[in-house]
């Protein structure tokens, strides 16, 4: 099948080709695969709760006999109707299972398939992207003009309003998951209410109990240069999921920000007023914090951690990257940039 362009992947859900036998959603984020195999399953039958319309089959258990994937997608509905089949979570071990269904694929039954982060050479990414009646599709972190996308999509039905710096404070902190990420919009939704209005400090608040304090957590670790706390807050961004390019991006953004606090101090504004100009400003609760890394940072050794934390957010978006431990080495890295500084006060070089 043709490759489908990131700008027609929602037309292509809603009006899926008529011949479309197999669809592969792979990567990252999970919840982002559910939202658009969802959809796509929806196209062909009513609820995916129907027994008689969809099947579910155990990767390993197709791996182990092929046959099986065959049975289900010829299978014909007691109660009439095209059915769906599901198969999720599946490895790359299983892409000569389906590279055999897809050469010669049997009934009528639209097979979907989820599965982790493929790299290009990947067996299952092969079998879906050269077959003529199938498609694989790309499901990756959310960037920054998806989750405006998502954030105006949760408020919109209740015409919440929200400032541009709280705007700015949720796409720079929801985590990687697109089912979370809209799980943490309704909630800022269902607090403001009909008409409501959200600032940056109310929408801080409100998601302050999800990945954020995590991220944070691992952010200011890094900086104040706490290798054994930068070790558990990491550990723990990866026990929630959190995708190690949203942290290296995070910590990015911090850096920058650290910069142009230096950069207004060395041009004689007073360090209260040049935090005080940051957009979207500082959240009250880590301005000491921030203001210590000011401190602790010289500009020379924030130009070094840009350096270090763009080139790693570049090499993790490389299929087949290592990207946990890229994060995790140059997150160490920055942190070991934090111990070499000292009691340094901002602006001196």
């Amino acid at each position: 099948m043709v490759k489908i362009a990131t700008g027609a992947i929602d037309g292509f859900l809603r009006k899926p080709p008529p011949d479309l036998r197999a669809v592969l959603f792979y990567g990252p984020d999970s919840g982002l695969a559910r939202e658009r195999l969802t959809a796509l399953a929806l196209t062909v039958v009513p609820s995916l709760d129907d027994p008689f319309l969809v099947a579910e089959l155990n990767a390993e258990s197709v791996k182990s006999d092929p046959g099986l994937l065959g049975d289900e997608a010829a299978a014909i509905a007691m109660t009439g109707g095209r059915r769906v089949v599901l198969i999720r979570d599946a490895a790359d071990s299983l892409g000569d299972a389906l590279l055999s269904f897809l050469d010669d694929p049997v009934g009528d039954a639209l097979v979907l398939v989820t599965s982790g982060e493929l790299a290009a050479k990947s067996k299952l990414r092969k079998a879906f992207e050269a077959a003529p009646c199938a498609a694989a599709l790309p499901c990756y972190l959310d960037e920054a003009g998806g989750i405006d996308r998502l954030i105006d999509e949760g408020l919109r039905p209740m015409g919440v309003r929200i400032d541009r710096e709280a705007r700015h404070y949720l796409v720079d902190h929801l985590g990687s998951d697109r089912g979370v990420s809209r799980s943490e919009i309704e909630k800022l939704a269902l607090y403001a209410g009909p008409e409501g209005h959200l600032d940056v400090d109310t929408v801080a608040t409100l998601i302050g109990d999800s990945s954020v304090s995590t991220m944070d957590d691992v952010i200011y670790a890094m900086v104040d240069g706490e290798s054994g706390t930068l070790d558990r807050a990491l550990d723990l961004a990866a026990e929630e999921a959190v995708a190690p390019v949203s942290l290296l991006r995070m910590a990015g953004n911090h850096m920058l920000r650290l910069r142009r606090v230096q950069d207004l101090v060395a041009a004689g504004t007073p360090l209260p007023g040049a935090m005080a100009a940051l957009k979207p400003p500082i959240f009250f609760k880590v301005k000491a914090r921030f203001e210590a890394s000011v401190k602790r940072w010289s500009p020379i050794a924030v130009g070094e951690a840009l350096t270090l934390l763009l080139e790693a957010e570049a090499a993790c978006k490389r299929s087949g990257a290592p990207d946990w431990v890229l994060c995790h080495r140059t997150l160490h890295q920055v942190g070991a940039l934090a111990r070499r500084q000292g009691g340094r006060r901002p602006g001196r070089r």
